[in-house]
């Protein structure tokens, strides 16, 4: 890039590209031991669903250097979403041009779609299509690993976003393996109006709990992988320990999902549960029970992919 002239310290470039930033469910979630920097190792299965946060991000002028100028527009109904520098999208949009040495006015609009606090990782989705969509506007040229490091300096969740599908996430779940993909089921996801923080939740488990509790890992799980969904799913969520317990109106609807559907739990810490069903299997009396309820339902299927980037504006 070493032929741009600059006019009074700016580059004109005015492109945009727009961006799919999907949710993710935690298949399996077992806590290993607390860490001495205050996290915990866990072990835990994720999976791309779609349901997508759309983020259009636009490179209006590249600077040769120096901070970024950032603004960022979000849209999100009811929910609380910060639109200034505490917003994971501010955060990699800032990280990711200090990390590679490019800068310039980057404009932000974020749609949301999926719920905040939920434990379907839609912050973590988010700031991971910023830095896909700052490596295709600025031609860093970054390779997938590259942009996964850049993602585990921002949050846990982010580097799984780059790839998505299927994966196995170890330490505290920047770690990853691709696991088989999964191709099939209806993920039907339902979420109280309740938000938990991540943090909280892991502040409260009882680690002396889950030492002589049976456990289900990776080699047990893999070869069910295949033949997903089906009610022999070993899975299952240890933070459950600590949430449900705590909150009965969730306790509950776990447990309703579990008499309907093969598959049940809560994805990650709360408050967000899911049903994974059979293809083909008619789930909308279930969707009309847990809407009239007034909780957020969605019924999506598994994505193979994470983040997708595409040049120009969204399309409606």
């Amino acid at each position: 890039m070493g032929h741009e002239t600059y006019t009074k310290g700016r580059l004109p470039v005015g492109r945009t590209v727009s961006a799919e930033a999907p949710a993710k469910v935690n298949l399996h979630l077992e806590v290993l031991k607390a860490r001495h920097d205050g996290y915990h190792e866990i072990e835990t299965v994720l999976q791309t669903v779609d349901l997508c946060d759309r983020l259009e991000v636009t490179l209006k002028d590249r600077y040769p250097g120096g901070s970024p100028d950032i603004t960022l527009q979000v849209s999100a109904g009811d929910w609380d979403v910060p639109a200034d520098s505490t917003n994971l999208c501010w955060r990699a949009a800032r990280l990711f041009c200090r990390s590679t040495g490019v800068s310039g006015a980057l404009r932000m609009e974020l749609v949301k779609a999926i719920p905040p606090a939920a434990g379907l990782g839609g912050g973590s989705s988010d700031a991971a299509a910023v830095l896909v969509a700052c490596n295709h506007l600025f031609a860093t040229g970054l390779e997938e690993a590259d942009l996964e490091a850049l993602g585990a300096e921002l949050g846990a969740d982010v580097p799984f976003f780059v790839r998505g599908g299927t994966a196995l996430g170890r330490g505290t779940g920047t770690r990853l393996t691709p696991l088989p993909l999964i191709r099939s089921g209806q993920f039907l996801i339902v979420r109280p109006d309740m938000e938990l923080k991540t943090s909280e939740v892991y502040a409260n488990l009882k680690m002396g709990l889950t030492v002589n509790s049976a456990k289900a890992n990776i080699h047990v799980i893999r070869p069910q992988l295949a033949r997903f969904p089906r009610k022999t799913w070993p899975g299952f969520n240890r933070l459950e320990e600590v949430v449900l317990p705590w909150a009965p109106s969730l306790q509950r609807l776990v447990f309703r999902l579990r008499e309907i559907a093969p598959i049940a739990m809560m994805s990650g810490s709360g408050s967000a549960v899911y049903g994974v069903f059979p293809d083909g299997q008619d789930t909308d009396e279930w969707i009309k029970e847990f809407e009239e309820a007034g909780y957020f339902v969605r019924n999506v299927r598994p994505r193979a992919f994470g983040v997708r980037v595409r040049e120009g504006k969204a399309s409606g």
